[in-house]
C-alpha cells in the first residue's frame, strides 16, 4: 500500500481550485492501482485542505502522475494554493476492537 498526503493552502480562486482538485480526483479514480481518495477542508480555516490517496503500489501513483490527465489540472491547483505533497507510510491503525502494529 501506498500513501499520498497533500496539504494545501488556498491563495488564489477557490473555486478554480476545488474544480481543478475534482478533476484530478476524477482521473486517478480511473487508474489502475487507485484504492481510494478522501478530501478534508479544516473546519478552523477553510482554505486548509488535506487529501489523502491510498494507491496499490508506488509505481502505479507515479504512472497516473505522469499522464496530461493529472499535469493540466495541477498547474491549476499549483496557481492558486500552496501545496505540500508526501508520501507517507503507515505507522500504525486503530478501529473499533482492533489494533494494528507497525
Amino acid at each position: 500500500m501506498f500513501i499520498f498526503i497533500d496539504r494545501m493552502t488556498v491563495t488564489g480562486d477557490v473555486e478554480e481550485f476545488e474544480r481543478a482538485l475534482a478533476q484530478i480526483s476524477d482521473h486517478m479514480a480511473r487508474q489502475p492501482g487507485f484504492r481510494s481518495h478522501q478530501l478534508y477542508q479544516s473546519a478552523g480555516d477553510p482554505k486548509v485542505y488535506v487529501e489523502i490517496a491510498h494507491w496499490q503500489d508506488a509505481a502505479a501513483h507515479r504512472t497516473a502522475t505522469s499522464s496530461e490527465g493529472f499535469r493540466t489540472p495541477l498547474q491549476q491547483v499549483i496557481k492558486n494554493a500552496t501545496v505540500d505533497f508526501s508520501p507517507y507510510e503507515l505507522r500504525s491503525s486503530h478501529g473499533a476492537g482492533a489494533v494494528t502494529p507497525s
